[in-house]
């Protein structure tokens, strides 16, 4: 509990400036304009408490703030454990000091508490009874601010004292107004932080700065025991960053802050600067590789903190989910630029992707053994640059790197066994090369790196080369998938298939199995995209081969992953069968897949599968038109409701609700009553309060008609057309969103619910013209519903349309009419009938019956 020495300004003048003119026409190059200031500063560390908490970091915080100060040219006080007494001396002397200098500092870390709208530093020498006479025995910051006004044009107050609350809970301060409650954690706007009146002897006023460590009513963190609290940590890193105005410095330091503390942490700061100030007065000169990579970094910590509140939260879920360092994942999203997925649902897709592997680049890279001191020393540069999200300098590393092997390689002629670890480092400096432009999602540069790396080690290293060519198989694949590009997915199913012929053939391995499954994610992407099914039934093939292959006993969590997928294809490839076969096998994959992964500890995986063996059940009891089968899916939606929360990952659970909406509808609908009609109503709500236009507007065009599809349920069961009209008003939503150019399949659904909803409204209002609308949202419908593309579809639509025919003919007397509506019916009837419905067959036979009957009218 020493007082410290104090450091004279020598250099103060070249370091630290305010300009004189206003903030509004000043910009940094501007620095002829400016004239040296003086500057005090007070630090004050409070580790060693008597009676309350001790805090391990504040001395060395103190310390090394003191020593940066001391080097920017501040004449420095330093108070280690100070107790009341001490620290009323030193803030006193501190308030003298400041009388005739242009900038006063004070760095406080320590307990802090707030109370009643006051702000308190917590004296080592305090205890629960403080509390009492907080006067006496606490620190108030309001006054202290006060008297600074009074004394320094600029004050700046940093307050790294956001701990939690050092005395029991529930304890209250005594203040002239009576008690108040001491906040549970961290600080809040003190009553001097904003800006006071200026009096009539005080220096002319150009401001105040006040840095709180966490948000209002937000703890900080101390950071490891005999280190730097984050937050100093993020000063000792950037205050003196030259260029930069202080209000950038001040947000790059609570950017690095959030950055480093997984977003656990952000710092706030209250500033009422009139004037642009600068710690450095010429900006800092690029040279060197440790400043290329602070330069990018400091540009990436401005650009995080203009990142929209959505983005934010799926970039720290995605690094969460797999404990990858949010600096590192924000800088693959700023290497994204302009092509950042609007939807964030696909923004979210590929966060993750990317995170899974930079987590498999990290395991291996462990391995690593190079020779090459030039090598090793940038590689090491690329890594750091990495994780600081630097992604630009990681790239240029590589490529100083790779032209290191490309001189190198031209002098490789020394023995054989020399030979192959050179060209096995050559090739791991192209697959690092490869890694970071993966992540920086530039897959076919990529690629080309993972080829050029299979091409060193092809000859020498059979396990490596086949490593090398998966990759290059998956970047490509990476690319197609991103880009939609067929082309693309199909030079990597080309790329799978070379990789799987450099394994053995005559035993199962893991690694063939994996290429394998790999070759089958490439051929499902490609069939989705696809008229007909023959890719998809292809992957089923590749899956299904897996899955009995005996991999379960081998690699239990690969086999679990291929089961998954199968479920997936299956489920894909029945939207365009028939039957319910496809279904009810993927719920059985999908089953089986919930064997292998635990709740407890792979809650959002299991979620996801468990959903999945929903959906199958959903579509079951859908073309079965079986209750039973429809409402085990409700169960299993609600059951996975449980598990994954809004919170754990709110897009996922929006599709939850979403599905859990359709299959209420699905039993609603074929039962008298409307109560699981609301409750569906409710879910699609639900679902769309997260998945909104401005978000996610295909997801949201799909929640639209979902709606739609329940309330024209609700509608057909209530008096009048109320129901009816907002179903078709959903509808008309969907369709601005589902566009015929941007998803064909997409907009024929929503112009055959349409049509529906619009002829019974008409029917039910004696309005011809609604019929007609409905009839001609039907005909559009079959523009896309062919009995090629969608032959289930194309039946229902041509069933829904002989019937609004008949309707329209029979009123009109008219004998096109009810010709078409026999046609359209006939054609309905011969497929439901091929197909293998005889549930159809009745109500076919009677409606064909009653168009005969209308049209013998006639003659």
């Amino acid at each position: 509990m020493r007082m410290g020495g104090r450091h004279s300004g020598c250099i103060f003048a070249a370091l630290l400036t305010l300009f004189l003119a206003m903030i509004s026409h000043v910009p940094p190059a501007a620095a002829n304009d400016a004239r040296p200031m003086r500057g005090v500063a007070l630090v004050i560390g409070e580790s060693r408490y008597y009676n309350l908490p001790l805090l391990p970091n504040p001395a060395n915080d103190a310390r090394a703030v003191d020593r940066l100060l001391g080097e920017l040219g501040f004449d420095v006080t330093s108070v280690t454990d100070g107790d009341k007494a001490k620290l009323d001396r030193s803030l006193q002397r501190f308030v003298e000091d400041a009388a005739g200098a242009d900038v006063a500092l004070l760095y406080y870390s320590g307990h802090g508490i707030e109370a009643g709208g006051e702000n308190y530093m917590v004296p080592v020498s305090a205890d629960p009874s403080s509390l009492t006479d907080a006067g006496k025995t606490l620190v108030p910051l309001s006054s202290l601010l006060a008297e600074l006004k009074a004394k320094v044009p600029v004050a700046i107050v940093l307050l790294d004292a956001c701990r939690t609350n050092p005395f029991p809970p529930g304890a209250t301060i005594t203040t002239a107004s009576g008690p108040a409650p001491v906040a549970a954690a961290g600080l809040n706007l003190t009553r001097g932080a904003a800006p006071l009146a200026d009096t009539t002897d005080a220096p002319q006023r150009l401001g105040e700065v006040i840095g709180f460590a966490a948000e209002p009513g937000h703890a900080a963190l101390d950071g490891d025991s005999g280190g730097n609290s984050p937050y100093a940590a993020a000063l000792l890193k950037h205050l003196a960053a030259g260029g930069f105005a202080f209000g950038d410095v001040m947000t790059m330091v609570a950017e690095e802050v959030y950055v480093q503390t997984g977003g656990r942490q952000r710092p706030w700061t209250n500033a009422s600067l009139r004037r642009l100030l600068y710690f450095g007065l010429s900006p800092e000169q690029v040279t060197g590789d440790d400043a290329a990579i602070r330069g990018e970094h400091r540009k990436l910590l401005l650009t995080i903190a203009t990142t929209p509140p959505d983005t934010r939260r799926i970039v720290e879920a995605a690094a969460n989910s797999e404990a990858i360092p949010l600096g590192t994942l924000y800088g693959l999203l700023a290497a994204l630029g302009t092509d950042v997925p609007s939807d964030p649902r696909e923004l979210d897709r590929l966060l993750r992707g990317q995170t899974e592997y930079l987590k498999t680049i990290i395991a291996e890279r462990q391995a690593l053994k190079s020779t090459d001191v030039d090598i090793v020393r940038l590689s090491k540069l690329a890594e750091q640059a990495l994780a600081d999200g630097a992604v630009t300098a990681a790239i240029q590393f590589q490529q100083q790197a790779k032209a290191r092997v490309a001189q190198l390689s031209k002098t490789v002629d020394q023995a054989e066994a020399d030979v192959k670890a050179r060209r096995i480092e050559f090739a791991e400096v192209y697959s690092r090369s490869g890694d970071t432009y993966f992540l920086a999602f530039q897959q076919m540069k990529a690629a080309d790196d993972y080829r050029k790396a299979f091409e060193e080690v092809k000859k020498w290293d059979a396990n490596l080369a086949w490593h090398y060519k998966l990759a290059q198989a998956n970047a490509i694949r990476a690319y197609g998938t991103f880009r939609g590009d067929n082309k693309a997915l199909q030079v990597s199913m080309r790329t799978f298939a070379e990789a799987a012929k450099l394994l053995p053939q005559d035993r199962l391995t893991p690694q063939l199995v994996m290429t394998q499954n790999d070759l089958g994610v490439a051929m499902y992407m490609y069939g989705e995209r696809q008229g007909d099914s023959a890719s998809l039934e292809q992957a089923v093939g590749i899956f299904s081969r897996i899955v009995s292959s005996g991999i379960k006993q081998v690699d239990p969590s690969l086999w679990a992953e291929t089961q998954s997928n199968l479920g997936t294809t299956l489920i894909s490839l029945g939207t365009r069968k028939s039957g319910p076969e496809q279904y009810q096998q993927a719920a059985v994959a999908f089953r089986s897949a919930q064997q292998v992964i635990s709740r407890a500890q792979q809650p959002l995986k299991w979620a996801l599968a468990r959903r999945g063996e929903a959906d199958a059940e959903a579509w079951i009891g859908l073309r079965g038109n079986d209750p039973d089968r429809s409402r085990e899916a409700v169960n299993a939606y609600e059951d996975v409701l449980t598990t994954l929360t809004r919170d754990l990952d709110p897009l996922s659970w929006a599709a939850v609700q979403d599905s859990l909406g359709s299959a209420l509808w699905a039993i609603g609908d074929r039962l008298d009553g409307s109560e699981l009609l609301q409750q569906a109503v409710q879910a699609y709500t639900a679902a769309l309060s997260e998945n909104t236009r401005e978000r996610v507007p295909l997801w949201w065009a799909a929640g639209q008609n979902n709606l739609g599809n329940a309330l024209s349920s609700l509608g057909q069961r209530e008096p009048g057309t109320q129901s009816l009209e907002l179903a078709a008003d959903a509808y008309r939503g969907a369709l601005e969103e589902w566009t015929r150019e941007r998803d064909p399949y997409d907009w024929a659904t929503a112009h055959n619910n349409l049509g529906h909803t619009l002829v019974i409204t008409g029917q039910r209002s004696g309005n011809d013209s609604t019929i007609e609308s409905g009839i001609a949202s039907y005909q559009e419908a079959l523009k896309e519903w062919t009995r090629q593309s969608a032959p289930l579809q194309w039946a229902s639509l041509q069933g829904g349309l002989g019937i609004a025919l008949l309707g329209l003919g029979r009123d009109r007397a008219d004998e096109k009419l009810l010709r078409d509506a026999r046609q359209a019916t006939q054609l309905a009837w011969t497929f439901y009938r091929e197909a293998g419905y005889p549930q159809f067959e009745t109500s076919f036979r009677d409606r064909m019956a009653e168009i005969d009957q209308a049209l013998a009218s006639l003659k």
